[in-house]
């Protein structure tokens, strides 16, 4: 610890600039030069999922907010702070709105984007600016102080957590695939067998909330899934919820759990969700539940989400305003016979299980990362004791 100094950004850095500001619309492309956005960036991580493209003529002008691997980029405007480092795969891209840290050689670019996420969160929320939106600035951006350790020991650091960042990837990637190709085996297994209205086969469950005014029914260990959680469930899968219920609120309450396996499927705010349950949970009034009965768990969360999908497309794009009961006279599932549904079931559950898995481990090492990094950061524990914890992920 005697050889960690306390630095400003500025002056480890051998730039820090702003991405392009201004308007864009015009200026996007089918292809081109990758341009980053607020959005494409992510913590410890940079998402192309929506990316878009400039010409070169155009990238060309924009010097200045030229991007090449190993920079790294942070959120102006949105989620400010929000850190990444540019990967080797973008070996040209532009940007706007982002903060442009280029290291110089006594600064490490994957340890600053852990330090700035997690170590430096305060210190950017009291350092943003603007009455109406506001945004983190380059001048506070060089300003940032650094707790900053030798560079050996800041590539030790972000190795350790590199490692858990790169399982949590590769559980991702099976998860994406996983869950693909659960979608195509079902739809390829139901292709050209008649449907029926959900109604006449599935019995929707309302969920509850409990009194918000009896502090006994909250803050136990009973997961209650509202709206938030099932849209921001990953892969479709819940596993843990923003809130959490007592025994006590389970008991006396219509908030009654719902097994593992059951679908839910929001009703009201943004609705037309759909997750799976993979722990048993209660759910509150905006959400509707379906336990696996008739149809197995896996045909019944496809059969409600191509129901809905389809709804969807028939409303040319627009999303229902609400879903009551006299919704699922109209919404179709599969009308297969039972020995058919155990057959697809038997294809499709194997996956959507690799599916779960990865989202569970994933929780895991995110918490273990997230855990870990605070204290790296602050030099309370030593690279060795983490590399010891995290030994067993990184295998």
């Amino acid at each position: 610890m005697h050889e960690w100094k306390r630095v400003r950004l500025g002056e480890v850095a051998d730039e820090v600039t702003v991405g392009h500001v201004g308007p864009m619309v015009d200026e996007y492309h089918l292809s081109g030069v990758p341009f980053l956005r607020s959005q494409n960036v992510l913590p410890h991580r940079i998402d192309l999922s929506d990316i878009k493209f400039i010409d070169r003529d155009f990238h060309s002008k924009l010097k200045k907010s030229a991007l090449r691997p190993g920079d790294v980029v942070t959120v102006r405007t949105g989620k400010p702070g929000t850190t990444a480092v540019v990967p080797d795969s973008l070996a040209e891209a532009n940007c706007s709105d982002l903060v442009i840290t280029r290291p110089g050689p006594a600064l490490d670019a994957q340890w600053l984007s852990y330090y700035v996420n997690v170590a430096a969160s305060d210190y950017v929320s009291a350092h943003l600016v603007g009455a109406v939106q506001q945004h983190f600035n380059v001048g506070a951006a060089k300003n940032m102080v650094l707790h900053l350790p030798p560079l050996n020991e800041q590539q030790a650091i972000a190795e350790v957590l590199g490692a858990l960042d790169y399982k949590i990837a590769a559980n991702t990637e099976l998860a994406t695939t996983a869950d693909g190709l659960a979608g195509l085996v079902f739809d390829h297994a139901v292709d050209g067998a008649p449907y029926k209205a959900m109604s006449s086969t599935l019995m929707p469950v309302l969920g509850g909330t409990p009194a918000r005014a009896r502090s006994e029914y909250w803050g136990g260990d009973r997961l209650w899934a509202s709206a938030k959680d099932i849209t921001g469930a990953p892969f479709g899968v819940v596993i843990a919820t923003q809130e959490c219920i007592t025994a006590e609120a389970v008991s006396q309450t219509k908030a009654k759990p719902l097994p593992k396996g059951s679908v839910i499927l929001t009703a009201r705010g943004t609705v037309g969700a759909v997750a799976r349950l993979g722990s048993p949970s209660s759910l509150n009034q905006s959400c509707y539940g379906f336990v696996p009965d008739v149809l197995p768990a896996g045909v019944l969360y496809f059969s409600i989400l191509r129901a809905t999908d389809r709804a969807k497309a028939f409303a040319h794009g627009s999303v229902f305003d609400t879903i009551t009961t006299r919704t699922f006279d109209h919404l179709e599932v599969v009308d297969m016979p039972a020995s058919e549904l155990r057959r697809v079931e038997g294809r499709v559950g194997p996956l959507l299980a690799k599916v779960e898995q990865s989202v569970r481990e994933n929780e895991s090492l995110a918490a273990m990362r997230d855990a870990l990094l605070p204290l790296l950061m602050s030099g309370k524990i030593r690279v060795r004791d983490a590399e010891q914890m995290v030994g067993m992920w990184s295998e």
